[in-house]
């Protein structure tokens, strides 16, 4: 259904609107493009949820699209806020509740041990629960030593799964390293040696799926043409709608990763 447009709204005002009809925990801002075809919502990390919206649109409108989504937005709002994604405190931000693999629905609550030492390790206590003990105060120590754990146990994830993928496809890889890439959620050389970033656990399921397709697709086309798009619309059809969700997925990655080792696109 097409939108019509209205009475030019002020961004501030148009998020103090919004903000009312949401958790009062969730902070919200309003931002006009220009190029915007549509009003899309986005739940970052440390900044709440942004609605992007294009000029002169209704206020009516923002709201409606908001109230559509209210599902979506409590339940990234609750994910986000248990791993500290919205708390105040710069210290408790950096200290989740609790680590989410969303590609493989896996989880484990965290409890912290502060102790007079440098570093932090981090140890199973039972099914599903993990203490991490050492200088937790230390955001970076402790960021080190989740994404250390993360990074084993994505990696104990991906590699049979990439595995399911290339059965499922008939595309043959010819070997695979799990890294922490800064630019990238994966690559694929012109051997066909995969690289996937072990963050891609983060994602949901669809995307992660996506980026695995997509490195193995660079095994028959090493590069972005028609013809290598053309191979990937195969296993994933509307792969060019779907690719274009990861340049903002970095939504779905803990607040606690170091900003500057998060994956942008593969």
């Amino acid at each position: 259904m097409a939108m019509r447009r209205g009475k030019p709204f002020e961004a501030a005002e148009a998020a103090r609107l919004i903000g009312l009809a949401l958790p009062p925990a969730l902070p919200v801002s309003v931002r006009v493009s220009a190029r915007a075809r549509g009003i899309v919502l986005r739940m970052l990390p440390g900044r709440g949820l942004e609605v992007v919206a294009p000029a002169g649109i209704a206020p009516a409108f923002l709201l409606q699209a908001v109230e559509a989504r209210r599902e979506w937005i409590s339940r990234t709002f609750a994910r986000l806020a248990a791993e500290g994604g919205f708390s105040p405190r710069p210290e408790a931000a950096a200290r989740p509740k609790r680590l989410v693999l969303t590609a493989f629905s896996r989880q484990w609550g965290l409890s912290y041990l502060r102790k007079d030492r440098p570093g932090c390790v981090v140890t199973p206590r039972g099914p599903g629960e993990l203490v991490v003990a050492g200088d937790v105060g230390d955001a970076a120590a402790l960021g080190a030593a989740l994404g250390a754990f993360c990074r084993a146990r994505a990696g104990e994830l991906l590699r049979p799964a990439l595995d399911a993928v290339s059965r499922e496809t008939g595309l043959a890889y010819a070997g695979l390293s799990i890294r922490a890439q800064r630019t990238r959620w994966g690559s694929c050389t012109a051997r066909g040696r995969v690289s996937l970033n072990y963050t891609i656990a983060f994602l949901p399921w669809e995307l992660c799926r996506l980026v695995m397709i997509h490195e193995l697709c660079h095994t028959v086309e090493l590069n972005h043409s028609p013809r290598f798009w053309a191979v990937v619309e195969k296993f994933v059809p509307g792969c060019r709608e779907m690719d274009a969700r990861l340049n903002s997925a970095r939504h779905y990655l803990p607040l606690w990763l170091d900003a500057g080792a998060t994956a942008a696109r593969p």
